[in-house]
């Protein structure tokens, strides 16, 4: 008699409602509501023949922003803004000159063909060349940018199609604003059944933009890169902000272009890839096993874009 009471107390309170269910209105994000539908074809194509359909792109003005460090590493500098321009060719060329924002004078130029750098920085009469891959500097980030960092962020890639090495599939996702495709990447192994994580595309779908790209290597996320706002210039998209985070050298680089210098699949001049050593500067070869930029360069730079 006691148990049938206690069974018929609990499903008065499940009938109630009251006890057992809870009901809360929320918002729904807008951009959920207007999240297009694509298929997997569909995405590729949008980035293939929309994107990475940049063979060149000349850009004669631009913001950069430079964060070094990390939380793991305990020290974070912010440098102020500069100003820049630059010239980038598919699909391993590029030139940057950040100039002084008080004076417009050089900072810092930058070139990259292939896997090797240049470096010039006129303030400490130094000429650095030598492989990207080369060793990092652990204490003083801002001496790890490479040239093809900028590269990787500033033209976007191909996804490889109707490749034996490379797969690419279809994920969704969200976060509490925005819905996403993401198409993932992998490499697949010549001799064994194992596959590798090399890229992830995150395509936001109310805009139908790109707006994040991830590089890995050996499952290792080396580099994020973000979009900002973007808009189509002779029929090509281009992204007016650019975030480029390098996970493995502990800094963050921030480009915002002008889009009234940007120009897309010009020709570009003879040399223009190329820093040259300036009479009687300090020529320097980063060797790849090579850690101890700092006292190669003799100096820090500060964290207001100077040297010294």
């Amino acid at each position: 008699m006691k148990r049938l009471g206690i069974t018929i107390g609990i499903l008065v309170l499940v009938g109630c409602g009251g006890a057992v269910k809870k009901r809360t209105q929320v918002a729904t994000p807008s951009a959920y509501a207007s999240a297009q539908v694509a298929s997997l074809d569909d995405l590729v194509r949008m980035i293939n023949e929309r994107y990475a359909v940049t063979k060149t792109l000349s850009v004669s003005s631009l913001k950069v922003e430079f964060v070094g460090g990390s939380i793991e590493t305990g020290v974070i500098e912010e440098y102020r803004s500069a100003k820049a321009y630059l010239v980038a060719k598919w699909p391993d060329s590029i030139y940057v000159n950040i100039l002084n924002p008080l004076t417009s004078s050089t900072v810092v130029a930058m070139a990259a063909t292939g896997e090797t750098f240049q470096i010039w920085i006129p303030g400490e009469n130094k000429y650095l060349t030598g492989r990207a891959d080369a060793k990092f500097e652990q204490e003083n980030p801002i001496l790890n940018v490479r040239p093809q960092h900028l590269l990787e962020g500033i033209l976007v890639e191909r996804i490889p199609v109707n490749s034996l090495r490379y797969r690419y599939f279809l994920e969704e996702t969200e976060d509490p604003r925005f819905k996403y495709y993401v198409v993932v990447i992998i490499e697949v192994a010549e001799t064994s059944q194992a596959v590798r994580l090399v890229r992830k595309l995150w395509i936001e779908r109310s805009s139908m933009h790109l707006v994040r790209q991830q590089y890995y290597d050996a499952g290792e996320r080396v580099s994020s890169i973000t979009y900002g706002h973007t808009s189509e210039i002779d029929g090509v998209l281009i992204p007016f902000d650019i975030e480029i985070k390098r996970e493995r050298e502990n800094y963050r680089i921030a480009l915002k272009l002008d889009p009234e210098g940007i120009k897309v699949n010009q020709l570009v001049r003879e040399g223009a890839f190329e820093v040259p050593v300036p009479p009687g500067a300090e020529l320097i070869k980063v060797e790849e096993e090579s850690g101890d930029t700092e006292n190669l360069l003799g100096g820090k730079l500060n964290p207001i874009g100077e040297i010294r």
